[in-house]
């Protein structure tokens, strides 16, 4: 029989231990069968609810003996961690005598009847705390440090969170100013001067008394002109001595509602969220720290600041990761924050509140506005108010998907301008193919013309905003003046009558289109192009955010985009050349891009009720009527020259022939032009696009020639009309 070497000795001993530590385990956690069941029993028996004690120690040994080279140890940490366990099951037992088992009985008696139970009791807990010691070679002095360490440490962090929610609410009562960005160091971040304050919220308007106005720059009044001196101009209709003298009055913001008080903010709400935000961060080995929060009226922006070495794209690719986290969607990541060494986390509240559009008005933001097109949108992500100027934007495109806040978006944009212009200074055309979003303010002073509903007046007011167009610049040039600004400032000097800004609103985009979508987007884009210097300005909208509405003409001449909730980030593309609206919240939460901002800006939109928009156009309806200028809807330009078409474009010398052979042949198509005048494809398109313009032939029919709707005579007559000869 062969020797058994000590090393298989010791393994062979090691897996029998390994096989009992298991075995007891399972008896302790699955009944059945006598023999679990009884080595249950006796385990309870003997050891009682330190069953777990005995087994650790023999599974722990196992691996010890199982181990190839295991380190060598002394007699004295298994001596210790033994004399541990038998202090534990002697506290056990003294706690409570079937707890600890027969061991523990046999330990806790005779140190009870020697020292009663408190004596036993220290004399136990001495016992435990010096075989933790010896067993695992700890240091009393360390524990105590590390202990210190970690209150400390435990300490200062939950200062940090109160200081990063209370900081903006007792800086908000000092009033606002400017915050500091924080700079990139290894120590604590000094939170004063990363925490922006919130916005007051009982700002009062500039005056006293029901009547305070906002200031602004001086109104010329017409009682100020002297008479023979006044200058008239072609965008009023009617002769200078019949218009009459009205002293227009601003109306006063106590025709807004007053704002209502916000309530506290939650506190441990924001508390709870850094902790999530940096554990997630971490359990993904990301290193970031929460360095400054903006509380804002439907998101809150925390803003982390990455540890060196750390890659923004790593926070960007856990965005869902955090959402699910923090139980809120959708999450939205500005990476980095624009003029910050920090990337912004935006998540929703869990209940919004209303911003105001008085809270805006009053705010230092929009009365210290140096111009009168100033417009009020909102407050961003800090709650700060955010304004905007019409003459710098210098045309607005607001777009989204249906119920997200736009209709009332263009209510505020119409009243800001309405709360700083009389009509002497602003004159309206509105648009509204939809009949019901802006026929509310027919009536009111400042239009040009009633609110236009149908979308061939549509096409004949933008025509007339071109011809208007050519007339100021004929009369800057005659001047010698570039702009409108300095026109009207010259006008002032010598007592003349100002000449008034123009602003078209569109209100739905998507009707027009496809009614007349080549005229509609010509005339759009010379406005575009040309009508800043001469005053005269767009606000476009269209819950149809897509390519054939917003076609990239439209989106090149208007820079300034408004973006509201919408589906997908296809159409977010389409709005803004950038993804980011698919993640709004709705009910006035929206980006706006304007011309000169490279990154759009997080804003809640301004509320407006009916009853206010209802006071402020009654507050005008009551000062005087609107002075319409008959020439709008007439189209405001002299008739089309000879062989131009009625959209003002030249027509093809082969049209007049053109028409008469499809009328003889009865039907007409691209390539029946071609064969008959022997002309390329393109010119025959073009050709084939101007007789169905001028309703010769009818639509397209996909493969079918396309129907003729006007015999001999009838064309000879539209020749004639055209001043062209057949």
């Amino acid at each position: 029989m062969p020797q058994l070497t000590p090393a298989q000795i010791r393994e062979g001993s090691g897996i029998l231990l390994l096989f009992l530590g298991l075995l007891s385990l399972l008896a302790m956690v699955y009944a059945g069968g006598p023999v679990l069941t009884n080595l249950r029993h006796l385990l309870f028996a003997g050891f009682g609810y330190g069953w777990l004690l005995p087994t650790v120690g023999v599974l722990a040994l196992s691996v010890y003996l199982i181990w190839p080279r295991p380190p060598p140890v002394g007699p004295l940490p298994p001596l210790a961690a033994g004399a541990a366990a038998l202090a534990c099951l002697g506290l056990l037992s003294l706690a409570s005598a079937p707890a600890g088992g027969a061991a523990g009985r046999l330990i806790e008696r005779p140190l009870s009847s020697l020292g009663g139970g408190p004596g036993a009791l220290l004399l136990l807990l001495l016992a435990l705390l010096l075989g933790l010691v010896l067993a695992f070679r700890l240091s009393p002095g360390g524990i105590m440090l590390a202990a210190a360490r970690g209150g400390r440490r435990a300490y200062a962090e939950r200062r940090r969170l109160e200081e990063l929610v209370a900081r903006p609410h007792a800086a908000a009562k000092r009033g606002p100013q400017k915050a500091a960005t924080p700079a990139l160091v290894a120590a604590e971040p000094n939170l004063e001067e990363i925490l922006r304050p919130l916005p007051e919220a009982d700002w009062r308007p500039t005056g006293t008394g029901a009547a305070a106005t906002l200031p602004g720059p001086p109104l010329f009044q017409p009682g100020q002109e002297a008479a023979g001196e006044r200058q008239a101009f072609r965008v009023v209709a009617e002769p200078e001595d019949e218009l009459p003298e009205i002293d227009w009055k601003l109306p006063p913001l106590t025709l807004l509602d007053t704002l209502v008080a916000r309530k506290e903010r939650m506190q441990e709400e924001i508390k709870r969220n850094v902790r999530l935000i940096e554990g997630t961060l971490a359990t993904f080995g990301v290193q970031a720290r929460v360095i400054g929060v903006n509380s804002g009226p439907a998101v809150t922006q925390y803003e982390l600041q990455p540890a060196a070495g750390v890659a923004v794209k790593r926070i960007v690719a856990l965005q869902n990761d955090l959402s699910l986290a923090l139980a809120a969607a959708p999450l939205r990541i500005e990476a980095p924050i624009p003029g910050k060494s920090a990337v912004g986390l935006e998540v929703p509240n869990r209940s919004a509140s209303l911003v105001s559009l008085r809270e805006v008005v009053e705010s230092p933001a929009f009365a210290a506005g140096s111009h009168q097109m100033a417009l009020a949108l909102g407050n961003d992500v800090s709650g700060q108010p955010i304004t905007g100027d019409l003459t710098r934007l210098p045309h607005l495109l607001i777009a989204g998907a249906t119920g997200q806040g736009k209709s009332v978006c263009i209510n505020v944009l119409i009243t800001s301008l309405l709360l700083r212009c009389t009509p002497e200074r602003l004159r309206l055309v509105m648009i509204d193919p939809k009949r019901v979003e802006l026929s509310g303010y027919n009536g009111l002073p400042h239009l040009a013309v009633p609110v236009i509903v149908e979308s061939h007046q549509a096409a004949a007011a933008l025509r007339w905003a071109v011809a208007e167009m050519d007339r100021r610049y004929k009369l800057l040039s005659a001047q010698g003046m570039r702009n409108i600004g300095a026109y009207n400032d010259r006008a002032a000097q010598q007592h003349a009558r100002p000449l008034p800004y123009v602003v078209i609103v569109i209100d739905e985009l998507a009707d027009l289109m496809m009614v007349a979508a080549g005229e509609i987007e010509e005339l759009i884009c010379r406005i575009a192009q040309l009508a800043r210097a001469v005053g005269i300005h767009l606000i476009i909208a269209t819950q149809r955010p897509s390519t054939d509405i917003i076609t990239g003409l439209i989106k090149a001449n208007v820079p300034s985009r408004i973006a509201f909730a919408v589906s997908s980030q296809v159409d977010s593309r389409v709005i803004l050349d950038s993804v980011g609206a698919e993640k709004l919240l709705g009910r006035g939460d929206m980006l706006y891009q304007p011309v000169d901002a490279g990154k759009p800006t997080r804003i809640q939109g301004a509320f407006l009720s009916d009853q206010e928009l209802e006071s402020v156009i009654g507050f005008w309806q009551a000062q005087g009527e609107p002075r319409f200028i008959e020439e709008v809807l007439d189209g405001g330009a002299a008739p089309p020259l000879p062989g131009e078409g009625e959209s003002g474009r030249r027509l093809d010398p082969l049209f007049a022939r053109a028409a008469r052979a499809v009328a003889a042949e009865g039907g007409a198509s691209v390539s029946l032009v071609q064969r008959k005048f022997n002309v390329g494809y393109s010119r025959a398109g073009r050709i084939v696009d101007q007789l169905a313009e001028h309703r010769v032939i009818g639509a397209y029919q996909g493969s079918k020639s396309r129907e003729v709707l006007m015999n001999l005579p009838d064309v000879d007559e539209l020749l004639e009309r055209l001043g062209l000869e057949g």
